[in-house]
């Protein structure tokens, strides 16, 4: 993994956190010379969002007021004005004045009634100048000459190494501090040089293993001020979509250290239990519903949500939870036991014997059906000899339709259905909200693979009988 310099890593990022106070109501006084009549926003940052808190007026001397009667949460706000965020600034008191240009907008900060501000500018200000100074040696060492491509390699090292020492003691002089808080938030960990085994080699992994073992070094998960910057949102959802195994067994662990440690703060680890759960739920990649599945058992349903979940919406979730759990990969699919085309023998799924089975449920109404069915005739065409056997089961209560499809489109592997008086329960065994829905099976029954398209069912297919067949080259 890259090392980023300290200073190229932190100077980019501008935002802050929450908290109430016993004052009320905010007046808060910007003057931005350069600026002329306009409207400008008051915005603040809510965990992957920045949304709008209050408008006002620019004067033709670049002046505006924001006032309320309520009072303004800690964290990180934002002056906008038409398309552009101006800066960002901290809230640590609800009187607060805040004067700069539109020349150099950082560099000319001053800052009144915010300590957390001033301290945030004050960092902000000395690696801007670093900056400077950064760009120019980086563009002496693309186009000087040997010598100067030599000096600015050194200035840029000792440039580094001040930026370090600064962000060092700014932690220790500030400790405890919002400002401090969110720069460690934002700070990503440096990788050393991989240690080499007894035979001299390096190992490829180290880089990305001490990445991810230090990623939340000296994050502060007890302070609710985080959830209102972008820090707290794009961290948690960083360490899992690309520090992590796209497994569920990974993903799962992955959210379980996470949690483990919001639950420092009730704010966070609301958002965190919420926002991941969501994600999951609604998640179209397969698998991905034993995430859903085991944040619903393992924090809602183990009651670790009753503050805020209400009784109706837990019943809903615990619902859909027990439904899905049944169907996760690696699972005994449920058993189906339905009549023929002529409503006269029972069909058993169990009953099958065949090293693999599609479980595939379809309407002769549905448009993807209509589609797809032909594609699985022929895909079972080339494939019954391999060990594989379709188990389709007609979706609709009226038979006369599907027994047509089923004989214009000469469906010769196995279909089943209810009809008459009989009526089987596959519709919920299965969780059948639309159709089709196909799932794999191995020989026991237990689910290989479920909802994917005819096309991605040979591919998958074909790799497990290539599995099946030469077990030792895989």
């Amino acid at each position: 993994m890259r090392k980023l310099s300290y200073f190229f890593t932190l100077i980019s990022i501008l935002v802050i956190g929450n908290e109430s106070f016993a004052q009320k109501g905010y007046t808060i006084d910007v003057k931005i010379d350069g600026l002329t009549e306009s409207t400008a926003y008051l915005a603040y940052y809510y965990g992957k969002g920045q949304y709008y808190r209050d408008t006002t007026v620019i004067n033709n001397l670049g002046e505006m007021k924001f006032t309320g009667p309520d009072t303004l949460e800690h964290g990180m706000y934002s002056i906008i004005v038409g398309e552009r965020r101006w800066f960002d600034f901290m809230i640590d008191n609800q009187k607060i004045s805040l004067k700069t240009d539109t020349a150099y907008t950082i560099l000319n900060m001053k800052v009144k009634g915010s300590m957390e501000t001033e301290i945030f500018y004050s960092y902000l200000a000395f690696l801007n100048e670093r900056q400077g100074t950064a760009r120019k040696m980086a563009e002496k060492k693309k186009s000087g000459t040997e010598r100067e491509k030599k000096e600015a390699d050194g200035v840029l090292k000792s440039l580094d190494n001040e930026v370090k020492s600064y962000i060092a003691n700014f932690h220790i002089k500030h400790e405890g501090s919002f400002t401090s808080n969110f720069i460690y938030a934002v700070e990503f960990p440096t990788v050393p040089d991989a240690p080499k085994n007894e035979e001299g080699a390096i190992d490829s992994t180290f880089a990305f293993r001490y990445f991810k073992a230090h990623y939340f070094d000296n994050y502060d998960f007890s302070d609710e001020r985080l959830l209102r910057t972008a820090t707290f949102h794009d961290k948690i959802v960083y360490y899992v979509n690309k520090l992590t195994v796209s497994d569920p067994d990974s993903i799962n662990n992955s959210l379980d250290y996470i949690l483990g440690n919001a639950q420092k703060n009730p704010a966070l680890f609301k958002y965190a239990l919420t926002h991941f759960t969501s994600y999951f739920e609604r998640s179209e990649n397969m698998g991905m519903d034993a995430v859903f599945v085991h944040l619903a058992k393992n924090y809602f349903m183990n009651g670790l949500a009753v503050d805020w979940f209400t009784k109706k919406q837990l019943e809903k979730l615990s619902e859909r939870a027990n439904a899905l759990e049944p169907l996760l990969i690696g699972k005994k699919a449920p058993n189906i036991v339905v009549k023929d085309t002529a409503q006269k023998e029972f069909l058993e799924l169990y009953s099958i014997e065949a090293d693999f089975t599609v479980v595939y449920i379809w309407s002769p109404e549905c448009g993807h059906c209509k589609v797809s069915t032909p594609l699985l005739k022929t895909m079972y065409d080339k494939m019954k000899d391999k060990g594989v056997e379709v188990f389709a089961i007609g979706n609709e209560f009226e038979n006369e339709e599907w027994v047509k499809f089923i004989r214009a489109h000469d469906l010769n592997f196995i279909n089943g259905s209810d009809g008459g008086s009989f009526q089987s329960n596959f519709r919920s065994l299965y969780d059948v909200y639309s159709t089709p829905q196909t799932y794999l099976l191995d020989k026991d029954k237990k689910i290989l693979s479920k909802k994917m398209s005819i096309e991605s069912l040979e591919d998958i297919l074909e790799y497990y009988i290539e599995l099946r067949d030469h077990p030792n080259e895989k």
